[in-house]
């Protein structure tokens, strides 16, 4: 099957953390489900999304699940359900793993009370351990190793393949698979980026966080570099754009130090940067604490329904820089 016949997928990335990565993930998958697709869209049902918590601090499965379900799923219950840091490690083990039947938890995403779900949204959580992952991937040297690319066999490219060759088998069941990365390139990062057709920047409007972007953007394009000399079948891993997130606003326009800093963004990054940037308030974290999506409480909160409506902007833009 071509990468082109099959879903779209994008990892959300900033080595910097508090950025936004988590909040945007989540909520352009819930905001496909928001938006009138036919007229908004042009799509004649709505998106199917999977998720993809590559994060050791599990924030992702814990925004969609919910701290209660998610501690039960991967630790109270007599037989925990697999996580992504199973899908490593008994890939590296023996070279396979059914992603689709043993770890995709399908239609559990929470939508608002009592105990609604998105239907067209799949989770594959995380798990704290984790972090100790990347060193196993790192550490690892058995032979034979995972048939992954029989032409590649004397290198260590596979260790970035793992990913690729595992969401192949549910691509073509998904319009978007969004991955949420860790701060950081180590090779959970890097196995995302090379699965994926596109990453997607989320950054807030500080000096800090601007340098940063180029930092990202150029360690990409190092990565492929070096996978496209590594691989024939590799292709590139392209900017989505950049997100801004957490824009304080003045009489609805964004206040002028942050103003400054999205003019040189713009400047710099020109087209890349979404037009529609997402306002600071206590709509999603009032929501995220009830694990929902700040949809969930637009008509009670104002900033909510502020913040719900750029959200959907958001969404639409994502639609059309993925085609």
């Amino acid at each position: 099957m071509k990468r082109c016949d099959m879903g779209k997928v994008i990892s959300v990335i900033n080595w910097k953390g508090g950025v936004g990565k988590t909040t945007i993930t989540h909520h352009i998958a819930v905001g496909l489900q928001k938006l009138e697709y036919s007229k908004e869209l042009g799509l004649e049902k709505y998106p199917k999304v999977l998720l993809l918590d590559a994060d050791a601090q599990c924030n992702l499965s814990i925004a969609c699940l919910g701290d209660n379900q998610f501690e039960d799923l991967t630790y109270k219950k007599d037989t925990p359900i697999p996580t992504i840091k199973d899908i490593f490690e008994k890939y590296l083990d023996d070279g396979t793993f059914d992603i689709e039947n043993n770890i995709i938890l399908k239609e559990k995403v929470r939508s608002r009370e009592p105990n609604y779900v998105f239907n067209h949204i799949d989770l594959v959580p995380s798990h704290p351990d984790l972090i100790y992952t990347d060193m196993f991937i790192a550490q690892h040297n058995t032979k034979p190793k995972p048939k992954i690319k029989p032409n590649l066999l004397q290198t260590d490219v596979y260790k970035f393949q793992i990913l690729d060759a595992i969401l192949k088998s549910v691509r073509d069941k998904y319009d978007y698979i969004l991955i949420d990365c860790p701060p950081n390139l180590n090779y959970i990062t890097q196995n995302a980026l090379y699965a994926s057709d596109y990453y997607l920047i989320p950054t807030i409007a500080d000096k800090l966080s601007s340098y940063g972007i180029m930092a990202v953007s150029n360690a990409v394009n190092n990565l492929n570099n070096n996978f496209m000399a590594a691989s024939q079948d590799y292709n590139e891993t392209k900017l989505l754009g950049i997100v801004l997130n957490n824009i304080r606003e003045y009489r609805k326009k964004p206040k002028k130090s942050q103003f400054n800093i999205m003019q040189s963004l713009q400047q710099l990054f020109k087209n890349d940067v979404f037009s529609q940037y997402l306002t600071y308030g206590d709509g999603i974290p009032r929501a995220s604490a009830m694990a929902y999506p700040v949809f969930a409480l637009e008509n009670k909160f104002a900033n909510a329904k502020r913040q719900g409506d750029f959200l959907r902007e958001i969404s639409i833009e994502f639609v059309k820089r993925c085609r």
